[in-house]
């Protein structure tokens, strides 16, 4: 039977702090409004930074970071598992209706599961042809499931049509209601961490304000003593970022320390916040290989804990991809301007939820331990034409016929990204049927280049990764997509 249990989006206390600041509106018609301020702050730059070989990067060294809709607002479900957030995800008053009244009353039925199970059966399982290239009926195919008008439009942005076919529509559809709902459930940690730094800042504000005024008061000298001229008798204050020196830089190689803000009131059963001081990270290092990766805070942080420095890389896979049918993989790129792309479309998809792009540095030792195999389109030597082979069957789910059968020995597979927006993958008859067009292509350096993926293909590679990347990921802060109006 589906849980009855009903929580807040954003807890009482937490609510309070916010309504007490003007940051928050009472709950009406099962909504609450925030500030866009409380949950996002805008860009310091207008424009994003080049690179240059050797230079630290930031989160200013990312298109994404500067994709921005002004709004002084936003407004969410009051309650997590309501029929409000099931239309906040992006289906259609209609379509929530159905799957609420399936979700609270659901008993011993052929399907029972938890609030975001009932979405992800009714994506994978409605009885509506899937949409993939550029020839098919996107649109139709998103009315047909039930989404509503506000995620059909962001996911058929003409400017990302490229990234867009690099996967099916229901594939898209589902991936922008998981980020929506980890946003939601992820919403009150945000505000509490928000709400100690306003409380930190506060208290410096008014410190300082005690300070200034006991400064401006003459000292009384002591016996025996002139007396002094005016000083004042507290320690010096910490700003907001100055805990940075309570702590030791961290090594190239070492995770960006953390620290947490002294102890404040918090929602009952939530942990103390704490808060990564995130150093100027390498944009590349001897002996290492960079890869990216785009996603959203909440599948970003359970892929890795910045304090105990554990890799997860289950959180962040999916099944199926180009060159995986049958175990959920996690791909990457060596090209920061491809993950870039992806970061910019997700912010689009999902106006309120932080996005975050991963740095992974790849230790040399850890390949040289791991065998590699390239599969590039239109290899002509032999073994010829596998690129093409191993997207068409796995893009079909089928299992590898004996001739590719040899690659699932290979720890690390390195190729093109495929894209479908002239091929439909699972109605094609023959894998010749894929051609050099079919490679997804993004602008580096001012030239069209083809898009490059990696994967951790073996368990064996897969174990290596989560062992020997500790400490060599950084999680870049790309913010939301709504941000408060320039002043």
């Amino acid at each position: 039977m589906a849980t009855t249990s009903m929580p807040r989006t954003v807890s009482d206390n937490v609510a309070n702090f916010f309504k007490s600041q003007g940051l928050m509106s009472p709950i009406r018609n099962n909504y609450r409004r925030i500030s866009t301020a409380a949950i996002s702050r805008p860009p310091s730059r207008s424009t994003a930074l080049s690179l240059s070989p050797g230079q630290p990067i930031s989160h200013k060294h990312f298109d994404a970071s500067f994709v921005g809709e002004e709004a002084s607002e936003v407004e969410i479900p009051a309650v997590l598992h309501s029929i409000e957030t099931y239309m906040y995800m992006g289906f259609t008053s209609e379509q929530a209706a159905i799957l609420w009244d399936r979700y609270v009353t659901a008993v011993d039925e052929a399907f029972d599961g938890d609030f975001f199970d009932y979405v992800r059966w009714h994506i994978e399982e409605v009885d509506v042809p899937d949409a993939t290239t550029s020839t098919d009926d996107w649109d139709a195919c998103m009315r047909a499931m039930g989404i509503n008008q506000k995620l059909r439009r962001t996911i058929l942005l003409p400017k990302f049509d490229d990234i867009r076919f690099t996967a099916t529509c229901k594939y898209w559809v589902l991936d922008a209601m998981e980020i929506c709902y980890g946003a939601l459930k992820d919403m009150d940690r945000r505000l509490i961490m928000e709400r100690t730094r306003l409380q930190q800042l506060q208290k410096a504000a008014k410190d300082q304000k005690v300070a200034d005024a006991r400064s401006k008061q003459p000292k009384k000298a002591s016996q025996g003593q002139k007396a002094a001229g005016p000083t004042s008798e507290l320690p010096p204050l910490l700003s907001p970022t100055s805990c940075k020196l309570a702590v030791k830089p961290p090594s190239p190689n070492s995770q960006a320390a953390t620290f947490s803000f002294p102890s404040c009131e918090i929602a009952d059963n939530q942990p103390t916040p704490s808060v990564a001081t995130t150093y100027a990270t390498p944009s590349d290092l001897l002996g290492y290989t960079m890869l990216w990766r785009a996603g959203d805070r909440a599948r970003s942080e359970a892929f890795y804990n910045q304090v105990t420095q554990e890799i997860k890389l289950a959180a962040i896979s999916t099944i199926p991809g180009d060159f995986n049918s049958q175990r959920r993989l996690a791909y990457w790129t060596p090209q920061r301007e491809t993950a870039d792309r992806y970061a910019q479309w997700t912010k689009h998809k999902v106006d309120i939820s932080e996005i975050v792009m991963i740095q992974v540095a790849i230790p040399e030792s850890l390949m040289r331990n791991l065998t590699t195999y390239y599969l590039w389109c239109g290899e002509r030597q032999t073994p010829k034409d596998e690129w093409r082979k191993l997207v068409y069957h796995s893009r079909r789910c089928e299992d590898l016929p004996r001739e590719l059968v040899h690659i699932e020995q290979y720890d690390i597979l390195i190729g093109h990204i495929a894209s479908g927006t002239n091929r439909k993958f699972e109605q094609l008859t023959h894998w010749s049927q894929i051609t050099d067009e079919d490679i997804l292509t993004v602008q580096i350096a001012g030239e069209r280049r083809t898009a490059i993926q990696w994967v951790f293909h073996t368990t064996k590679a897969r174990h290596a990764f989560e062992e020997q990347c500790r400490g060599k990921i950084w999680l870049h802060s790309l913010g939301t997509l709504k941000i408060p109006p320039q002043s």
